[in-house]
C-alpha cells in the first residue's frame, strides 16, 4: 500500500526518496545482477521489491529475512541504517526482539545499541531500552540492564503505558533478583503483578512470566510448597498461549520444588516436559541444565546408569557449543555416576577433568 507524504514528515519518509533500506536492497541485488522477478520469486509481487526499493513500501522481518536470503546477504546488514522511517525503525526492533526469541542475545543487543544510538520517538526508545535490557540480562549482565530499565520505567510511567510498564517492573524484579537481592526483586514482581491486574491488562504470556519469576523466588527461598502453587498457576497462563519457552522454565522450576519435597516420579516428568521443549527451541544450555537436573535426582534415586546417560548427553551437547560454566558439573556428574557403579578408575579420571574444567 503506498503512503502519501504528510506536512511535516522528515525528508526520508518521502516516497520519492529511496530508505537507506531500499538502496541497500537495490545495490545488493545489482551487484549479483538479478532482477525484480528473481529476489521476488513466488513470495511476493516484482511490483512490491519495486516499492521497497523506492521506499515507498516497507517489507516485514520475515519478507526481509527472504530478500536477504535471495541476495546472500545477512540481514543485519539491510538494517545496519534503517533511516529515519518510523517503519524502518520499527523493523529493526521486531528483528531484535525476534532475535530475543531465538535465543540470539548477542546479536539483539547489537541491533539495539546501534538503534538507541539515534534521535527516536519516546515509545520507540522505551521499548527499545527494554529490549536491549533484556538482552543483557540473558548475557548475565544486570548491571548493566539496571540504569537502562530505570530510564525506561521513568518514561513509561510518564506516559501511563501499563503494558509496558508491567514488563519492565518484571524485567528490574530481574535485574534484582540475579544480584541476589530477593527482597527487592519480589517487591518488583509484586509491583509487575499489581499493574497488570489494576489496568485489566490480559496478555497471559506476560502473566506467566511475572508468576514465574514469583514463583522462582519461593524455590530459592526454600519454601517447595509455595513455589508449587505458584508454578502451576504460571503453568496455566502460559500453555493458554502456548508460550514455549515461558512454559520450559516453568516445567523446570516446578520440577525443582517437587523434587524438595521429595515427588520425584512427578518431578521427572515435569522435568522431561521442559527438555523436550528447550530441545524444540534448540537452547542448548537448557537443555543441558535440565539433563543436570534430572540425573541428580536419578541418582538420588540410585538409577546410576540412566543418570550416566543424561549426563553424557550434555556434557557433548556443551562441548560442541565450547560452554564451560555448567560443563564441570556434568562432567561431576559422571564421576559420582561411576562410583556409584563401583568404577573408581574412571570416576577418578573424571572428577580430575572437572577439577581441569573449573581451573
Amino acid at each position: 500500500m503506498l503512503t502519501k507524504r504528510r506536512a511535516g514528515r522528515p525528508p526520508s519518509d518521502d516516497p520519492a526518496t529511496p530508505s537507506p533500506l531500499g538502496r541497500r536492497i537495490r545495490q545488493a541485488r545489482q551487484e549479483l545482477g538479478l532482477s525484480l522477478a528473481a529476489v521476488a520469486g513466488d513470495d511476493f509481487s516484482r511490483a512490491f521489491l519495486n516499492q521497497v526499493e523506492l521506499g515507498r513500501a516497507q517489507p516485514s522481518t520475515q519478507t526481509l529475512r527472504i530478500i536477504a536470503r535471495r541476495l546472500q546477504r545477512s540481514i543485519d546488514y539491510f538494517l545496519e541504517d534503517p533511516g529515519d522511517s518510523t517503519a524502518a525503525l520499527e523493523l529493526t526492533l521486531a528483528e531484535a526482539e525476534l532475535g530475543l526469541h531465538r535465543g540470539e542475545p548477542t546479536r539483539t543487543e547489537s541491533l539495539m545499541t546501534r538503534l538507541l544510538a539515534r534521535p527516536l520517538p519516546l515509545d520507540l526508545r522505551t521499548r527499545g531500552q527494554l529490549t536491549l535490557a533484556t538482552a543483557q540480562l540473558k548475557l548475565g549482565r544486570p548491571e548493566d540492564a539496571r540504569p537502562l530499565l530505570e530510564e525506561a520505567i521513568t518514561a513509561a510511567e510518564r506516559s501511563k503505558a501499563h503494558q509496558l510498564l508491567a514488563e519492565l517492573y518484571d524485567r528490574m524484579g530481574s535485574v534484582h533478583y540475579l544480584q541476589r537481592r530477593p527482597h527487592a526483586a519480589g517487591q518488583w514482581f509484586d509491583r509487575a503483578f499489581a499493574c497488570y491486574e489494576s489496568a485489566g491488562l490480559q496478555d497471559p504470556a506476560l502473566k506467566a512470566r511475572i508468576l514465574g519469576h514469583r514463583a522462582n523466588l519461593h524455590y530459592v527461598a526454600g519454601q517447595p510448597i509455595e513455589a508449587i502453587s505458584a508454578y502451576e498457576s504460571a503453568m496455566t497462563a502460559a500453555e493458554q498461549v502456548l508460550d514455549m519457552a515461558a512454559l520450559a522454565g516453568i516445567y523446570e522450576g516446578l520440577a525443582l520444588s517437587l523434587r524438595q519435597t521429595g515427588q520425584y516420579a512427578r518431578a521427572l516428568s515435569y522435568a522431561q516436559k521442559g527438555l523436550r521443549i528447550f530441545e524444540t527451541l534448540r537452547d542448548v544450555r537448557m537443555t543441558g541444565q535440565l539433563r543436570l537436573n534430572m540425573g541428580d535426582m536419578l541418582l538420588q534415586q540410585g538409577r546410576a546408569v540412566e543418570a550416566e546417560r543424561l549426563f553424557t548427553e550434555g556434557a557433548q551437547q556443551l562441548r560442541r557449543i565450547d560452554e564451560r560454566e555448567l560443563l564441570p558439573h556434568l562432567v561431576a556428574g559422571m564421576a559420582e555416576s561411576a562410583l556409584e557403579r563401583k568404577e573408581l578408575g574412571r570416576a577418578s579420571d573424571l572428577i580430575d577433568e572437572a577439577i581441569e574444567l573449573l581451573a
